[in-house]
């Protein structure tokens, strides 16, 4: 009788785990064209719309900027290079300004992405986007 009761629950299991390894998981759509290449990090979109540098964190921005637009252009084309999180990006793909700071005499605005919850942090008007209404 035992030897039964071992039999069927090994066969349970069995039949357990070969359903749960035949299913994949959730994916996201597929992106492609210049959509895609707009989130690939570090590689630039090459069609003819006008691009910002963006990243999730301020702090990380002002690093990134440093050196200046062409220096932190250059460095996010390097694949190889410490991106910080950050990456350009189309203003297509820019939804709204969620929010508006200055600091060392510098305004930013911290602008929604399409596909992320995260804003990114990039020089004050460069989405030509509004600027949040004040609270």
């Amino acid at each position: 009788m035992t030897g039964m009761r071992l039999r069927l629950a090994v066969l349970a299991l069995g039949l357990c785990a070969g359903q749960a390894l035949g299913q994949q998981g959730g994916r996201a759509p597929a992106r492609t064209g210049p959509d895609r290449a707009a989130h690939d990090k570090g590689a630039p979109v090459r069609s003819g719309a006008p691009q910002v540098i963006g990243c999730p964190s301020l702090a990380n921005y002002r690093m990134l900027m440093r050196g200046g637009a062409p220096a932190a252009a250059a460095l996010l084309a390097d694949p190889k290079a410490d991106h910080l999180g950050c990456s350009t990006l189309s203003r297509g793909e820019i939804t709204g300004i969620a929010d508006r700071v200055s600091l060392g005499g510098e305004s930013y605005d911290c602008a929604g992405v399409r596909g992320t919850t995260t804003c990114h942090w990039m020089e004050a008007g460069a989405t030509g986007r509004p600027a949040p209404a004040a609270r």
